[in-house]
């Protein structure tokens, strides 16, 4: 969608640090005021950029304190561990060596006011204690609500924002963007005052604010720097719907299976799905297992005698065939490549073989889920054992919707991890619960991803 805005000066500086960087596991003297909770505060990016800073603070059985950070509107902190803090006579100093800052603040009258000081930048920073929305004033948006977004470079987007009581009767946000496979990614600050819906994206940088009227909430959409009109309507997403004579649908009916070769040796998976829903529509998905992605809708679908061709929106890809009975014959361009796909029809996906040569002892050890940031990007490694008893190693990117990604080859050599995904690799050195290491995406420079087990 749209770009993220530049942080130039030295107070975009340290909120650039904090989307990255780590604050505050805390030890401290014991206090006569209670510190314990969640303390909440704005802090200045810029002009007109400000970001929601959450200290979250326990006390010990001792009378000390510990303390992690979260940035609901960035998603590029969670739970983060710190260094240092005092507390005594009514201050509070909290020294941030990963990020040569500190905090300073006076406690009292229900809050804390004070200054972040990083590498000689002041910045004003009060903390108050942060409240959780009732459940109840937000069960007027309990449901499904889509619309179409137009902004440069996308015509009528669809955007679902999906409000949910979770079992435990709290409430849960998420949103959806069936088009560039994104689903489930995080709402948060989920607000109705009024009338006036107000919520937050925090991966994609997302800020939303509308009108409630019934089963309509008319609002702005807004994303790095740029504000777009997106009006909701409360009902369940449907992908858009192929237009063709019902002899040509007939013809396309099923799934078809191929294969193609992406960069390298990497060979990939591809599935078109073409079927009729219960209301009767003809609607067409693709999906390429390998990456991980779920099935995608199709658009702009054309049959003219024996020549397809259609569109693939979450790749700006397009493909166009020579369809005789089960075969089609065809390329794939994007990216400004062709790429030769032929598929067949009534072929059935065979998961691909992995290829974990990885000690028993030290798998016993990776077995289970490892968190990591590739940029803003949250990335999971899950190392499991499947059902016939084999191991596997699976990555999700939950922001961009990308689920159980196969990690096709993984070896471990003294020490450091190496491991295959779709043309990428990993390298890493395993040290108890964490692995340091980086991402090499093909034909792009290393990108740091440090892991962490859960």
């Amino acid at each position: 969608m749209c770009s993220e805005p530049n942080i130039g000066d030295a107070m975009r500086k340290l909120a650039e640090f904090i989307l990255i960087a780590s604050v505050l596991l805390c030890t401290t003297a014991f206090a006569q005021t209670d510190l314990a909770g969640t303390w909440q505060g704005k802090l200045a990016a810029g002009p007109n950029e400000k970001i929601t800073i959450q200290f979250i603070i326990t006390k010990q059985a001792n009378g000390a304190y510990t303390a992690v950070v979260n940035s609901p509107d960035t998603g590029g902190i969670r739970n983060v561990p710190a260094t240092a803090v005092k507390y005594a006579g009514g201050k509070l100093t909290i020294d941030v060596a990963s990020l040569s800052g500190s905090y300073s603040g006076t406690v009292g009258k229900g809050a804390i006011t004070g200054e972040w000081r990083q590498e000689g930048s002041t910045i004003p920073l009060v903390l108050t204690p942060y409240k959780k929305p009732e459940a109840s004033t937000l069960k007027p948006l309990l449901g499904e609500w889509v619309g179409p977004l137009s902004a440069p470079g996308v015509d009528k987007l669809a955007i679902i924002f999906r409000f949910e009581m979770t079992p435990d009767g709290k409430f849960a946000a998420f949103m959806d963007v069936p088009d560039q496979g994104a689903r489930g990614l995080p709402v948060s600050d989920v607000k109705l005052e009024g009338g006036e819906v107000s919520l937050k994206v925090a991966p994609a940088r997302i800020d939303y604010t509308g009108k409630l009227s019934g089963n309509t909430i008319n609002g702005t959409f807004k994303q790095g720097g740029g504000e777009f009109p997106l009006n909701l309507t409360k009902g369940k997403y449907q992908p858009p719907s192929i237009n063709l004579p019902a002899e040509d649908m007939k013809r396309l009916l099923g799934q078809w299976v191929g294969k193609w070769k992406y960069e390298g040796d990497t060979v990939l998976t591809v599935l078109f799905r073409f079927e009729k829903t219960k209301e009767g529509k003809f609607i067409g998905t693709t999906n390429s297992p390998e990456q991980g992605q779920e099935f995608l809708p199709l658009s702009d679908v054309s049959l003219k005698g024996d020549q397809l061709s259609l569109k693939i929106p979450r790749t700006r890809g397009e493909y166009t065939g020579k369809l005789d009975g089960d075969s089609l014959t065809g390329t794939y361009k994007v990216n400004g490549k062709d790429y030769p796909i032929n598929l067949t029809r009534g072929g059935k996906y065979e998961p691909p073989v992995m290829q974990v040569d990885i000690p028993a002892e030290t798998m016993k050890k990776l077995l289970g889920r490892w968190n990591g940031k590739l940029g803003t990007l949250s990335v999971v490694f899950r190392f499991e054992r499947n059902a016939a008893g084999k191991n596997a190693i699976y990555a999700d990117i939950p922001d961009q919707g990308v689920k159980a990604m196969p990690v096709m080859k993984a070896s471990m050599t003294e020490g450091t991890l190496s491991m295959n995904i779709v043309g990428a690799e990993y390298k890493g050195k395993l040290n108890g619960n964490k692995i340091e290491g980086s991402l090499k995406p093909p034909n792009q420079p290393e990108i740091p991803l440090n892991l962490t087990k859960e």
